[in-house]
């Protein structure tokens, strides 16, 4: 049975920024359980198939009907089509990955299957591998649907390679019985059916203005165009010990030292592209409590904030306390999740919360940086027996963006993940310089 796309999926389909699609994707780097150690496709694919019951969005495509947008199972599903394996020449880097991400954000999907995919990368320096997902946001909802690497990895190592189930798509229905259900779902919800009846036109509109944007920097940061397409990722790990002595030091929160290191890294990025540093709009999405709901699969409802980041002030600990200052009314009003909550729930939960917070873009205000941050588990996650090491989250550009910016927290490590429309070097040594100053040069 055909599933209409909310509003709120409909909306999140048209984002994009220059042509380009809007992907979210996440770097995942694993440890060998054993210096020997190898994990090939075939377990990669066993292990990805036994969880897909668990995030069937991810079997599902997006059809157009006479009476708007559905989901439905994709018929000619097949595993192989989103799961491959890219071997680099050892010692591989994560700059080596974060280049594959890079391309990955100007290659669309095939939109006659589902939009996701899934690249194993071995040939990573002390054995370690990969796992590179590559997904559209509008999949999870953090209710019904979660992303599928929230379900993937295990709070225990798991040696058995499992078994998983033949899976058996509902039937695509037929033309007449689209028209029908849409002409009765129409009668009890007209304003719904004008909003999927209206979304191929805002589609088409929005493809167009997408095509006639100028491709290139930023106007506030332009010096020469970069080339049509062409998009940059980067990541950085930071000790999370490091950032909460910074925040007791400083007497803020956790999340406040983690968005003054990415001021400090955008100073520096405006700086290296030949502008003065100048504060900029950010769109940090906040985890809310749920009102009159059922608890949903994230533990949160997600918020649009927008704060303004101070990176034309010089000093470090001066911008930590701009920012303490901006997010301490959110806190006083009590109706935010605490990180606390966040890092207890089931799973991998990340991968749904920055799927969820990357939707609040919707929300329309123009902005020119989105920081979204994740808290994640206190305590290991496995893929079989391989450790999860750390966890670098990449959103693409969307709307009126410069540069994204997603960290996730796990097991004592800090992962941040950049992605613009021009090199991010400049912007990963200004988070790493910042908390090294920051830190009394630990």
């Amino acid at each position: 049975m055909a599933e209409p796309l909310s509003q709120t999926e409909i909306a999140s389909l048209s984002r994009g920024v220059g042509g380009t699609p809007w992907h979210l994707t996440f770097v995942d780097v694993f440890s060998p359980p054993s210096a020997d150690a190898v994990l090939p496709l075939s377990e990669v694919v066993d292990r990805v198939s036994d969880r897909l019951p668990f995030a069937p969005r991810f079997r599902q495509r997006i059809r157009e009907t006479v009476t708007g947008l559905d989901w439905v199972d994709d018929t000619d599903f097949d595993i192989l089509r989103h799961v491959r394996q890219v071997t680099m020449e050892a010692p591989g880097s994560l700059t080596q990955v974060t280049d594959l991400v890079a391309d990955g954000m100007i290659t669309p999907f095939d939109p006659a299957h589902p939009q996701w995919d899934i690249v194993l990368v071995d040939g990573l320096r002390g054995g370690q591998v990969a796992l590179v997902c590559r997904s559209h946001p509008s999949y999870v909802d953090g209710g019904d649907h979660v992303h599928l690497l929230h379900e993937l990895y295990d709070d225990e190592p798991v040696p058995e390679r499992p078994r998983p189930l033949e899976w058996e798509p509902m039937p695509e229905p037929n033309t007449g019985d689209d028209l029908v259900s849409g002409v009765m779902g129409g009668l009890s919800d007209p304003v719904g059916m004008l909003g999927r009846l209206g979304s191929r036109v805002v589609r088409g509109v929005g493809q167009s203005v997408e095509w006639a944007q100028s491709q290139g920097l930023p106007g506030l940061l332009r010096r020469e165009p970069v080339a049509p397409l062409t998009r940059y990722a980067g990541g950085v790990l930071v000790q999370l010990a490091a950032v909460n002595r910074v925040r007791d030091a400083s007497g803020c929160t956790t999340h406040d030292v983690l968005m003054a290191l990415v001021t400090a890294g955008l100073r520096q990025w405006q700086t290296q592209l030949g502008a003065e540093p100048s504060d900029v709009v950010a769109l940090v999405p906040l985890a809310v409590r749920e009102r009159g709901k059922v608890p949903s699969a994230i533990g949160c409802a997600i918020a649009p904030q927008y704060v303004m980041l101070p990176a034309r002030n010089a000093s470090p600990q001066g911008r930590i306390d701009q920012i303490a200052s901006l997010t301490r009314t959110r806190i006083d009003s009590g109706a935010t999740i605490g990180a606390d909550r966040l890092t207890r729930l089931a799973g991998f939960a990340p991968a749904s919360l920055h799927a969820v917070a990357g939707r609040a873009v919707i929300s329309g205000r123009d902005h020119d940086l989105y920081v979204g941050n994740a808290p994640g588990p206190r305590r290991p996650r496995y893929f079989g027996e391989w450790q999860l090491h750390s966890s670098y989250p990449v959103l693409g550009l969307a709307d009126s963006e410069d540069i994204t910016v997603c960290i996730t927290s796990y097991n004592g490590r800090v992962g941040i993940g950049i992605a613009a429309a021009a090199p991010v070097r400049a912007f990963v040594d200004g988070i790493t310089s910042e908390l090294h100053r920051l830190d009394g040069g630990r």
